[in-house]
């Protein structure tokens, strides 16, 4: 049997609709010569005649009828895997995000709302932790991470700082004229930063104040939710009270910041650099950082 191409069986099926060689050859843009030679070549591979030549219109033998469906079928399908192929080429980037899980969930995921006004179309899955060897196994695309920026190729995104917060409830009815009048409140630490308080204290020049009563929780985000919840006063990172102080479910207790030399810093992995989603991503946040950190530094 001959062989035939794809050519062949779109021409014979323009052939077939337009009831005509000369037509078909306008529609699919090619000679009239070039049409003659797909239908005979396609002739020859399935042995029968599958167009009745006329003087100036052609019609399809019962042969070519029945095998019309086929090649309709067959082109309808092919046609369909690559609108299939060019939509999964279009498909959106996938960005890996590693970030410890108080910050992922205070400051990252309230701003990732505004994507879509910035344009940045991605598909982002986000995983926390808090531990270096997870930032340096590399198997994300972006991560943020905490600390003096001593990783490799670490960019910066925002300095830490602290004030006093807590949940507008637990203050209703109480006046703290002095700094003196916290210690009346039940003050949340983290059992892994744990030295909050102390080092607020010292920068404010009361070392010496302590607190009637203390709580203690495994992390930072068991803190925060703490002092949403008006347990009592938490000593929080400007970072990951912005949201909830903006929010209204946190106020500042005393109206002193004090600003940390550790920051947060944005890692990128070799995987990122054959992604554009990532870089589009990356500089998103750097832009967001920038913005929140200026704001922060004139407080």
């Amino acid at each position: 049997m001959s062989e035939f191409s794809i050519a062949a069986l779109r021409t014979f099926r323009a052939v077939a609709r337009s009831g005509s060689f000369t037509a078909a050859a306008r529609d699919l843009g090619c000679a009239q010569s070039a049409v003659s030679r797909q239908i005979a070549a396609l002739e020859a591979h399935v042995q029968r005649v599958l167009v009745l030549r006329g003087h100036r219109q052609v019609q399809l033998t019962p042969a070519g009828e029945i095998y019309l469906e086929t090649v309709n079928r067959a082109l309808d399908e092919l046609d369909h895997g690559a609108m299939r192929l060019a939509s999964n080429a279009a498909t959106r980037a996938t960005v890996k995000i590693l970030a410890m899980p108080s910050f992922a969930a205070r400051w990252l995921l309230p701003r990732l709302a505004e994507l879509p006004q910035a344009h940045v179309d991605v598909d982002i899955e986000l995983a926390t932790s808090f531990w270096d060897a997870d930032f340096r196994k590399e198997r994300f695309d972006l991560a943020i991470h905490y600390g003096d920026g001593s990783w490799p190729g670490a960019q910066f995104l925002m300095h830490d700082s602290l004030s006093p917060v807590a949940a507008p409830r637990l203050l209703a009815g109480e006046t703290i004229r002095e700094i003196g009048d916290l210690q009346r409140f039940t003050w949340l630490h983290g059992a892994l930063r744990n030295s909050r308080w102390p080092q607020w204290l010292a920068a404010c020049g009361a070392a010496e104040l302590k607190s009637e009563r203390n709580m203690k929780l495994q992390d930072t985000e068991s803190v925060l939710s703490a002092a949403i919840a008006g347990l009592g006063i938490a000593m929080g990172n400007g970072a990951l009270v912005d949201h909830e102080l903006r929010e209204g479910r946190l106020v500042e207790v005393w109206p002193r910041h004090i600003h940390l030399a550790a920051g947060y810093y944005l890692l990128t992995s070799k995987r990122a650099q054959r992604n554009a989603g990532a870089h589009a991503l990356a500089q998103w946040l750097l832009a967001q950082a920038q913005a929140f950190d200026e704001a922060q530094r004139i407080r």
